[in-house]
C-alpha cells in the first residue's frame, strides 16, 4: 500500500467565526463555548485510506488575528487543501473571505489545491445574516463547494472536513509535486544491478549482484 504522509489543510477565517471549534468538534466530538482564540497555530491530524492509499493528513488551525497573519502565511505555502470559515450571523466574516482568498492566491497557486466554503452557526438561524444561496454563489467564484454547518450541534462537520480530505487528496495526486515525488521515489527504489561476467578458468561466480 502506497502511504503519502503529510497532506496539509489549513483552516482560514476571521477570529471568532469558529474554526477552533469545528477542530474540536471533528477530533474530539465536543464543544465549549468558551473556547479561547487559537494563538498563532494549532496542529490536529488524522489518515485516510483513499484506494490503495493511506495518507496523513495534518489540519492546520490558524489565528485570525491580523497579527498573526503573517505566521498563517508560512503554511499557506505548503497548504494541499483549503477550509474558508465564515460566521453566518455576522456579514463581516463573509465579506473578508475574499482577504482570506488574496492570503491564499499569494502564496500558493489556488487551483492546484483542494478548497471548500463553509458556513457556520447554522444553529444560530434566527440569526443569520447570510443566505445559504450567498454563500453556494460565493463558492461557484471559487470553484469550490459550500456547506453550512455547526461547531455546536455537529451538523455537517463530519461531512465536510472528510469531503476536503477526498478533495485534497484528488487535487494533490494530480498535481506536479505529487508526480515530482513518485519520480524520485522510483528512482530511489529502483535496484542497482552489477553484472559480472565469468572469465575463461575462473571459478564459478554470481551472474549478477545487487549493490
Amino acid at each position: 500500500m502506497d502511504t503519502i504522509e503529510n497532506l496539509i489543510i489549513i483552516i482560514l477565517g476571521s477570529s471568532k467565526v469558529g474554526k477552533t471549534s469545528i477542530i474540536h468538534r471533528y477530533f474530539k466530538n465536543e464543544y465549549n463555548s468558551e473556547n479561547i482564540s487559537t494563538i498563532g497555530i494549532d496542529h490536529n491530524n488524522r489518515f485516510f485510506k483513499f484506494g490503495e492509499s493511506k495518507i496523513r493528513i495534518d489540519y492546520i488551525d490558524t489565528a485570525g488575528q491580523e497579527a498573526f497573519r503573517a505566521i498563517a502565511a508560512n503554511y499557506l505555502k505548503k497548504a494541499d487543501g483549503v477550509i474558508l470559515v465564515f460566521d453566518i450571523t455576522q456579514r463581516d466574516t463573509f465579506e473578508l473571505v475574499d482577504r482570506w482568498i488574496e492570503e491564499l492566491e499569494k502564496n500558493n497557486n489556488i487551483n492546484n489545491i483542494g478548497k471548500i466554503l463553509l458556513g457556520n452557526k447554522i444553529d444560530l438561524e434566527d440569526e443569520r445574516k447570510i443566505k445559504d444561496e450567498e454563500g453556494h454563489n460565493l463558492a461557484k467564484t471559487l470553484n469550490c463547494n459550500y456547506m453550512g454547518v455547526s461547531a455546536k450541534t455537529g451538523e455537517n462537520v463530519k461531512e465536510a472536513l472528510d469531503e476536503i480530505a477526498k478533495l485534497t487528496y484528488e487535487k494533490y495526486i494530480s498535481s506536479p509535486r505529487a508526480k515530482a515525488s513518485n519520480s524520485f521515489s522510483i528512482k530511489r527504489e529502483e535496484k542497482k544491478v552489477k553484472f559480472n561476467i565469468k572469465k575463461k578458468g575462473s571459478k564459478a561466480a554470481k551472474c549478477c549482484q545487487d549493490i
